[in-house]
């Protein structure tokens, strides 16, 4: 069922019979989460929103406005915004974005009942409630971040994020597993406040680089060489060189490796697939190889890596 992301409450506003929370009686919660298929075209504008919002595209694409900034949003990538944030939403003609977003208010009194509600209204009493509040110690952050979906932190926290969205709008409110929804969703997303610092002391990335390792994420089961990743971000190899070493800390082809071994390491534990077939899947063509590299990054052999595990 879609809403509007105007942070309407999903269902009716009750509260658990259990209060739930960390010891020092404030912690994280959800208080508003949903899916929203806007219309060709559709903008929708809130001024403040009282929460740390988590946005993702399902599909189609558009464009969000935030704090000054301008955020072209698809299914690459995954928006944070910051607590008390204005938000601007701007579906494209064609193709416009269907939407998952989370609203978690990180200090929540667990005194207080939680109410099931994103303020962002101006008559709305939540918008100056004592029980709410944004994070005193600033871990994430005070400007919006966009972060490529591929990562490991996005990927979890999109995931998070739907199951987030599915048990909102399910009939029983339940006040325990919002709070530790909340929780997972900023512990997940605490680093990005980081990247973003380490980025903006290198310069915003630029078009050229996220084409460039897109363009390796869709082809990582085959060689790829320093020509055709620069030619994916219309750039002379030299020029890739210096825009990965900027904006990554790494050569071409060290960034390359580094993907794929994140990549195999993740089918290893995920898959049943044997240790040539992952190699093959991550563009190695000799095991052997792929093994020494695995090695080198992980410390163990691919075939120990899951040595003991519970797999499924």
């Amino acid at each position: 069922m879609d809403r509007e992301p105007a942070h309407a409450p999903a269902s009716a506003a009750t509260t658990s019979a259990t209060p739930a929370g960390p010891p020092d009686g404030t912690g994280p919660v959800v208080v508003g989460a949903n899916w929203y298929r806007f219309r060709p075209g559709e903008q929708v504008h809130h001024d403040r929103v009282m929460s740390v919002c988590f946005i993702w595209a399902l599909d189609g694409s558009g464009t969000i406005t935030s704090g000054g900034e301008r955020f072209r949003l698809t299914g690459r990538s995954v928006l944070r915004l910051p607590w008390g944030h204005d938000v601007g939403y701007r579906a494209d003609e064609r193709g416009p974005f269907r939407l998952g977003t989370v609203h978690v208010v990180p200090e929540h009194d667990t005194s207080s009942p939680v109410v099931p509600r994103v303020a962002h209204t101006p008559d709305d009493p939540l918008m100056t409630a004592a029980g709410r509040r944004g994070e005193r110690d600033g871990r994430t952050g005070s400007v919006a971040v966009l972060v490529p979906a591929s990562s490991d932190s996005a990927r979890r926290a999109s995931v998070l994020g739907a199951y987030a969205v599915e048990r909102f709008l399910a009939d029983d409110f339940d006040e325990a597993v919002l709070r530790a929804l909340g929780t997972l969703l900023l512990a997940e997303s605490a680093p990005w406040h980081e990247e973003l610092r380490r980025v903006d002391d290198a310069g915003r990335i630029p078009a050229a680089v996220t084409r460039m390792t897109e363009h390796v994420e869709r082809h990582l089961d085959r060689a790829l060489s320093v020509r055709e990743v620069a030619d994916a971000g219309a750039c002379s190899p030299a020029t890739a060189e210096r825009l990965f070493a900027r904006h990554t800390g790494s050569s071409v082809s060290a960034w390359i490796r580094g993907r794929r071994m994140r990549e195999a390491a993740a089918m290893l534990r995920g898959s049943g697939l044997r240790v040539g077939e992952v190699a093959r899947a991550v563009g190695f063509t000799d095991p052997l190889y792929f093994s020494r590299v695995f090695r080198a990054t992980y410390g163990v052999p691919p075939s120990r890596y899951v040595a003991g595990r519970m797999r499924p």
